[in-house]
């Protein structure tokens, strides 16, 4: 059964209204902040469902807990009970989802018309609520952890029913771009069966292929900080990439969480700025009458040009209001992911702005949705998914922009090239 459709269940219109008494508020505001909590914890677990620890912490969660959703109603009405209730699940939402808590109870404060107190003291209630409502469901499909996260990732789109106009925020708050458009379900790593011997086996093993450690002279304890040492190198190595991958990105290190919207941060200078164009547009000509290579192509090219430029994606587009790219984008695509294999060590950032969604999608998540399909036709034709980034921006107006300008809804997608 959806989860959704469970937790509706439990919470009933009686529910909610004892709760909305208990707190002197309108049963309405309740509602909306339940709603919300709701989709935005959710989201959080499928998000946290998606690699091998936190599918394990959170079936051990939900099967451990000693709260049932048949007991609501009886513990909304006895006071030591429901502090012990909503204590339980501000500790289990702390626990599972670390840092989620203040975020989101800001967002449903604003969201519901609720004090930021009421909201604390919701998510307690809410946390307590679903996972009750998930040993429910691992109890009666007998899942393990495995397929209770499978069974999560199959609440993605009813997540994008349930508060619609709370959509990009939650997206935003919760981070959950990429998951919107596709969630593989952690394997568990089998455990190895060590054969009988009078000494303990290591399960994995040396790294030093070819020698043997009872007679290197290594021993086990010298071989240990040999893996330590190794690790550390290999930390200090992928630190290294990322901080270079931070240096790659200036036009986007200017963008945080609240301006995400910004229209055109990605282009070239904006041209509802510019009183007359002309020479945006006469560059390109020279070079188009001696080569018939695309505006990328020749910036790969050229080993002197400065990486982070950004090109917009000529012919690539969606059918209106779904995720299925028209046919004139296939020739422009392979011919991007033949150049990524070209040039090995470049990397590029898709980043796409929808205009045509229809309710209850927004424009949002149309574009992530988009850009991540974008994504995988490019991991597909095997180009590495570390080498593509992703980020979908809805119509890229910007509701903080002063300017006065006048902000088109757009529906394109931009290829930025961080690293060349």
């Amino acid at each position: 059964m959806n989860l959704f459709a469970s937790l509706k269940e439990t919470l009933t219109e009686g529910i909610v209204n004892q709760i909305a008494v208990q707190n002197n508020e309108k049963t309405e505001k309740i509602q909306k902040a339940i709603d919300a909590f709701a989709a935005s914890i959710v989201g959080g677990l499928i998000k946290r469902a998606s690699n091998e620890s936190g599918m394990k912490l959170i079936f051990n969660q939900a099967k451990n807990t000693p709260f049932s959703p048949e007991q609501l109603p009886r513990i909304l009405k006895t006071p030591s009970e429901l502090e012990e209730f909503k204590a339980a699940g501000e500790k289990i939402l702390n626990t599972v989802l670390p840092g989620f808590k203040s975020s989101v109870c800001s967002m449903v404060t604003k969201y519901s018309g609720t004090k930021n107190s009421l909201a604390s003291s919701l998510s307690g209630i809410s946390m307590s609520i679903i996972i009750s409502v998930l040993k429910k469901v691992v109890a009666e499909k007998q899942f393990d952890a495995e397929s209770l996260a499978a069974y999560l990732g199959e609440q993605r789109e009813s997540l994008l029913t349930i508060v619609p106009d709370l959509n990009d925020r939650i997206i935003e708050t919760v981070g959950i771009q990429y998951l919107l458009q596709s969630f593989e379900v952690p394997r568990a790593e089998q455990s190895t069966t060590i054969t009988k011997s009078s000494e303990p086996i290591p399960a994995k093993q040396p790294f030093l292929v070819g020698v043997d450690v009872e007679d290197s002279g290594l021993g086990r304890i010298n071989f240990k900080w040999v893996g330590l040492g190794l690790l550390v190198v290999a930390v200090i190595g992928a630190g290294i990439y990322f901080w270079s991958q931070r240096d790659t990105s200036t036009v986007d290190t200017e963008i945080d969480a609240d301006t995400l919207a910004e229209a055109r941060t990605i282009q070239e200078p904006i041209a509802a700025n510019k009183t007359a164009d002309t020479t945006t547009a006469a560059t390109p000509t020279t070079p188009a009458a001696t080569t018939t290579e695309s505006p990328m192509a020749t910036y790969l090219a050229d080993a002197a040009a400065a990486k982070g430029k950004a090109f917009k994606f000529e012919n690539v587009d969606f059918e209106d209001n779904t995720v299925q790219l028209k046919a004139t984008a296939s020739q422009p695509v392979q011919a991007l992911a033949d150049l990524l294999k070209k040039y090995p060590t470049a990397q590029i950032k898709l980043v796409a702005y929808a205009n045509d969604a229809k309710p209850p999608l927004t424009n949002k998540v149309l574009s992530v949705k988009r850009v991540y399909a974008l994504k995988d036709q490019f991991v597909k034709s095997g180009i590495s998914f570390v080498r593509v980034d992703a980020e979908g921006r809805g119509t890229g107006i910007n509701p903080k922009d002063t300017t006065g300008r006048k902000q088109i809804p757009m529906r394109e997608i931009w290829v930025k090239f961080v690293q060349k």
